[in-house]
Formats: C-alpha cells, structure tokens, sequence
C-alpha cells in the first residue's frame, strides 16, 4: 500500500464498514437537533431571497430582529414541522450517497469524482420528496411577510408604515414590485395547520391560466421548479462533497508535515473542511438559489430565464449576494454541526472488525 493512500484508509468510513441498524436512528436524530437549531436562518433567508431588492430588510440580523420584533419569537419556526419532513429525502440522500460512492470504486480511485458522482446522484433521488416539502414549506415561512420597510406600526401583526410615509415611499419605489404570493387569509395565519391545509389546497387546485376555467387537480403546484431545484441541488452535491474531501485531504497532509504545528483529531479537522466546502458551493450556486425560490414562491408560472432577467434588472450583481449571508450563515454553521453529527455517528456505527482501523 502507498504512502500516500493512507491518511483515506486511516480516517475514511465507506458504507459496507457500517451498522445500518444503529446509523439509521443516530443519523436521523443528529439532522433534526441541528435542523432545530438552524431553522431560523433558513426562515429569514427564504424571506430575504423573495423580497424586492431591500424593501422590506435591511440584512439577515435586521430580519431576524424585525420578524421577533413583529411577529414573535414563535415566527421563526413557521412551517417547521412541514420542514422537518425533510428528514426522510435527507436520509435518502444521504444513504444512496454512501452506497453510490460505495459502487464508484469500480469506475474509479479518484475520491473526489466518486464523492461528486455520489452527491449528484444522491440529490437526484431525494429531490422527487425534497422539492413538494421545500415548497409548502417555503409558503408557510413568507406568511405575514409584507413591505414596506421603515416601520411605524403593524398591520396583521407585521411592519408597516403610517400613511404619509407610505405615500412617500410608494412614489419612490414606483419601479419596484412585490411577489405574487399564496394568500393566507388573517383568520387562520395563528394556526399552522390551518395555514398549511390552505396552501395545500391552493397548491393541488392551482389556477387554470384560462379566464373563468374551473380549478382542476393538478401535482404540478407542488414540483414548481423541480428541473431547476434538482439541478441546484445536484450541482450544490458535486461541488460540496468533492471540496469536502479535497480541504480534509490538505489538512490531514499539513498535520503529516507539520504533526507538532497541526495537532488535530481526525474529526476537528473533518468539522472545519465542513463549512470550508459549504462556503466554496454556496458561493458558486447563489443566483441559482435565489432563482429557485422566486419560482417555486410565486404564484405566476414563468420561465427561469424570465426570472433571471428579472433579477438581473432588481438586483444587478447583487443577485450574487442577495440572501447570501443567510444562506452561508445557515449553510457554514449547518455544515459544522452537520458534519460532527455525520463522522460521529458512522463512527459509533461502526462493524466490531473496522472498529480499530479508523481514526478519531
């Protein structure tokens, strides 16, 4: 054996050393502590990627603060339990990435095309469940969001403006429009599972686009933006997993250099490569990200290239940065929590006879 294959071998779990019994639950139960946690980032970046250029917040700490502020601290945990569904495409995800890096050792050696080919196809099966709980989920979060942005008052319990300074800014932001969303009556916006049957109904009987045509039954409400989704996601997978590898390769060669500079356990150094990876693809799939949620929350079906341009004519190339400090906010902390939950758990998973060949 070479050298330098052996810091894989020494650090590196593959899906047959693994106890599928006690990987299952363990996993399932580290995703949904961290999911919990991170939950209000996810919220306020939806929000920032919907609103019209700064109409509403400021920045991701102005919305975090305005949303407690207005609408209670229980508002950033809309359509949390619709979210948490996510739990099951997560798990899919994650367990046909392992067993399709697995099987890519027949095609190749390369750890970082198998870990691009499994994240890709990883993200390709999960999303047939992902993209229908990304959606309600999504709706559900925007509900009691409206502009504009200095606030004076409430109206439903969310920032508003006295009318004077309305009629001011109206005059100003002429040019600037807000999405079409799902509208919740005020009625029911107290009761998530009132609000979560409305947008489902609203979703299942969508609109026909012919005038005065009766609402029919339709699935397509809920895969809105499903090519652009999976491709994101897909595209996100091949990038993360790929860099996740590539940073905890370099620093497990620096502590092999340098072992009295670099003293870090196995598992420290696979936490920082983590958000290291999550800040490369987050970076990379931004406008991507925030095209995929102006689709999927709006009520108008329209093409991604007219959303594109749409953006580019709000945002110019703020479009790369809108929501972004959210999104890497979420997407960093998420990966760090992640990823220890992720090598700890395959650790304890472990087969008896792998048990003392990989390191902590």
């Amino acid at each position: 054996m070479s050298e330098s294959d052996e810091p894989s071998l020494t650090h590196d779990i593959d899906w047959p050393m693994l106890d599928k019994k006690r990987y299952v639950p363990l996993n399932l139960l580290s995703t949904f502590i961290v999911r919990s946690f991170l939950y209000p980032f996810t919220l306020v970046r939806t929000r920032l990627q919907v609103q019209v250029q700064s109409s509403i917040y400021r920045g991701t700490w102005h919305a975090l603060q305005t949303t407690v502020r207005y609408e209670g601290f229980r508002s950033l945990y809309k359509g949390f339990l619709v979210y948490n569904c996510q739990l099951i495409p997560g798990l899919i995800y994650i367990t046909t990435f392992e067993a399709t890096r697995a099987r890519a050792n027949m095609l190749t050696t390369n750890e970082y095309l198998r870990a691009g080919v499994g994240g890709t196809v990883a993200s390709l099966c999960s999303q047939v469940l992902a993209c229908p709980i990304d959606i309600i989920s999504q709706h559900m979060q925007l509900v009691g969001l409206t502009s504009p942005a200095k606030i004076t008052r409430t109206v439903d319990g969310i920032p508003s403006m006295s009318d004077t300074k309305l009629s001011q800014a109206s005059s100003s932001r002429r040019q600037q429009r807000q999405i079409e969303r799902i509208h919740v009556p005020k009625e029911i916006r107290a009761n998530n599972y009132l609000i979560f049957k409305h947008i489902c109904r609203t979703l299942l009987y969508e609109q026909n686009p012919e005038a005065n045509a009766k609402p029919r039954l339709s699935l397509k409400g809920f895969y809105r933006g499903y090519v652009i989704s999976t491709f994101l996601f897909s595209l996100t997978s091949a990038i993360w997993w790929p860099s996740y590898y590539f940073y905890q390769r370099q620093m497990l060669q620096i502590e092999k250099i340098f072992p009295s500079l670099f003293p870090l356990p196995v598992l420290a150094i696979q936490c920082i490569a983590g958000p290291l990876s999550s800040l490369t693809s987050t970076i990379l799939t931004n406008p991507l990200d925030v095209c995929r949620t102006r689709i999927q929350v709006e009520q108008e079906r329209r093409r991604v290239a007219q959303i594109m341009y749409e953006l580019w004519q709000e945002e110019r190339f703020g479009v790369f940065t809108k929501g972004l400090t959210a999104r890497l906010s979420h997407s960093c902390v998420y990966s760090l929590f992640i990823i220890f939950g992720y090598e700890t758990v395959k650790r304890i998973s472990l087969k008896e006879e792998y048990r003392g060949l990989v390191r902590w």
